[in-house]
């Protein structure tokens, strides 16, 4: 029996990862173990099959394949296209990459790490955009999240969706700030095919607009999220907390979760461009303070029926509907894993492109003092700053073990093993070492911020799963396996 790929699917591998299929509908890529792509790879038109004398557990894929819609039956004259044949990236695997179109916003917002207000970063021309869509393209890079500065103010912007489109690239996010979110943007969105979700800044209620620098922000922003959640389009938040705005957290989460938002973010901002100056720098909240602002609100947030996902910072997060609840600076690594556990699993698949070119591992670095060791991809092909071997994948793949070598205090820390080094973006932040120890997880650790948010959260979790006992979903359910069901 002749079977062939349905026209969606392609063959396609990275120098890293070789069994990928990639679906050109939903623009994604899922990898196969070997034993299975090899199979895979006959499903051409041209090889024969004898599903019988398969191995039980081939015979299992071949079914499950077929009643998926991946693979069917070959007629006489059916062979796969030269689209659809087995092709493999000259570059590491990348799932997707965080790009800012623009440096410029039309926003004056006063914590800025990129000094958008004054456009630091500058924006690339229409033509550099075509030419790191062309790029992302050539190093078989299916995702994208959009931001800026604010995206939504480049006048080709639409243009840059469809030469995204039109390329197979997915543009899995848009973050903005919401003021030129309208029903005119979702339609044209959804008439090239795209349908990101977006990410919108809420830095507390009545307290908007003092962080964004521009009356009337809060009311502009109100109004995107009610008009996302008419249209059914997922939404997630950020909110930068200080010491003037931290009073509003418990409200703010509550009022974003009744307009739709799904998931949350809030932490004290990154000590880079605008929060420089000495007009809020003393409102910038230490460690210790956002600690204890997150120990107070995490009894709270329960007692609330925690409305919506949340991480705050890293010091807490929780899904609604898990078992348990977690700590993100709480990375176990035994002595005996450090050697090839990575410091940050997201820096293997993920980067950011900057306004200016840049290419670095995280956002969050491209301000630092460290940021003129990264290249720049309008001097480098992309293709050779993410090549395998390449000095940038390096320190994508730094490990744990790495962090404690070159850190003289992670190699004595008595914390290692539970923390890993904690986050590079912070390290940099705080440091020109790419492995400097990250300040933040420090005071966490050796300050007892683990036992005591231990102690605020575990009782109120409990009460919260008594009155909201986790209920096992439909499969059909498109978010979590399970769901809380509260009185």
């Amino acid at each position: 029996m002749y079977y062939i790929l349905n026209r969606r699917y392609r063959l396609r591998g990275w120098k890293n990862r070789l069994g990928g299929l990639y679906d050109s509908e939903k623009r994604t890529v899922k990898f196969i173990d070997k034993n299975y792509y090899i199979l895979l790879m006959k499903c051409d038109g041209a090889h024969d099959i004898d599903v019988e004398s398969l191995h039980e557990y081939q015979q299992e894929f071949m079914r499950d394949f077929e009643k998926d819609g991946i693979i069917r039956k070959a007629g006489l004259l059916d062979f796969l296209s030269s689209e659809q044949e087995y092709f493999t990236y000259p570059v590491e695997y990348k799932q997707s990459v965080h790009w800012s179109i623009t440096g410029a916003c039309n926003l004056k917002c006063r914590h800025c790490f990129m000094s958008a207000p004054h456009a630091k970063h500058g924006a690339p021309t229409h033509e550099q955009i075509i030419k790191i869509a062309d790029s992302l393209a050539e190093c078989g890079i299916y995702d994208v999240g959009l931001t800026g500065g604010e995206p939504l103010i480049r006048d080709d912007f639409l243009d840059i969706i469809s030469e995204l489109t039109k390329r197979g690239i997915n543009v899995t996010t848009l973050y903005t700030n919401g003021w030129l979110v309208d029903e005119k943007l979702l339609d044209e969105l959804e008439a090239r095919g795209q349908k990101p979700s977006f990410q919108l800044s809420f830095d507390g209620i009545g307290m908007h607009d003092f962080l964004r620098g521009v009356p009337g922000a809060e009311e502009r922003t109100i109004k995107a999220l009610k008009l996302l959640k008419e249209r059914g389009i997922g939404v997630s938040a950020s909110m930068c907390v200080h010491k003037k705005n931290k009073h509003t957290v418990r409200e703010s989460v509550k009022f974003l979760a009744s307009l739709g938002v799904r998931s949350m973010k809030l932490g004290a901002m990154m000590e880079l461009g605008e929060w420089t100056n000495p007009e809020v720098a003393d409102l910038q909240l230490s460690p210790d303070e956002n600690f204890e602002m997150i120990e107070k609100y995490i009894p709270e947030y329960f007692e609330d029926n925690a409305p919506l996902s949340i991480m705050m910072s890293g010091a807490f997060l929780y899904t609604p509907g898990d078992d348990k609840w977690g700590i993100y600076y709480r990375r176990e690594c035994p002595a005996d894993k450090e050697q090839k556990a990575p410091a940050c699993g997201v820096l293997l698949e993920n980067m950011y492109i900057g306004a200016d070119g840049m290419v670095c591992p995280c956002m969050g670095m491209a301000d630092c003092n460290y940021s003129v060791n990264f290249p720049n991809l309008f001097k480098t092909p992309l293709k050779d700053i993410i090549a395998y071997e390449s000095d940038f994948n390096k320190l994508c793949h730094t490990t744990v073990a790495e962090v404690r070598d070159k850190s003289g205090k992670c190699r004595d820390c008595k914390f290692i093993d539970r923390c890993a080094g904690g986050c590079r973006n912070t390290a940099v932040m705080y440091s020109d070492n790419y492995y400097a120890p990250d300040q933040d997880n420090c005071a966490f650790f050796e300050n007892g911020w683990e036992e005591r948010i231990t102690a605020a959260a575990q009782p109120a979790f409990e009460e919260y799963i008594k009155r909201c006992p986790p209920k096992k979903k439909d499969k059909a359910d498109d978010t979590t396996n399970t769901v809380n069901e509260c009185p």
